[in-house]
């Protein structure tokens, strides 16, 4: 992190003030038993929610929003667990594997992040 994005900050969500949420969250994105990483975070005006993905001895960055600081506050980080499923359009998605979330405060606009075929896609 600190070689990409010097002067990085972890930013909680500020949806509830007692409460604050989640700067990181773990789980297995890709399915191969590693332990993956995603993180919300700040730097200077700028907000990020980027994904790490575990690789031999290193970790692969997906960056899954690139917004400004403001924004990235009044998103709230999470997981789905794999196994769960949700509605997209008429069809059911089944979650083979863990998958970041993402939501406005007070909100259910958000999103989904699954990784497929190399990348990850919002839903």
């Amino acid at each position: 992190m600190d070689k990409n994005y010097k002067g990085w900050k972890l930013q909680k969500d500020l949806c509830y003030p007692d409460k604050p949420g989640k700067a990181v969250v773990t789980g297995n994105f890709n399915g191969d038993e590693k332990l993956d990483y995603a993180i919300k975070f700040v730097r200077g005006k700028k907000g990020f929610i980027i994904a790490f993905l575990a690789q031999k001895q290193d970790y692969k960055a997906f960056i899954l929003h690139n917004t400004n600081a403001e924004d990235v506050k009044s998103l709230s980080l999470d997981v789905w667990k794999k196994g769960e499923r949700f509605e997209l359009g008429e069809q059911n998605v089944y979650l083979r594997y863990v998958a970041v979330s993402d939501f406005r405060c007070e909100s259910d606009v958000g999103g989904i992040h699954l990784y497929r075929n190399g990348k990850f896609i919002a839903y």
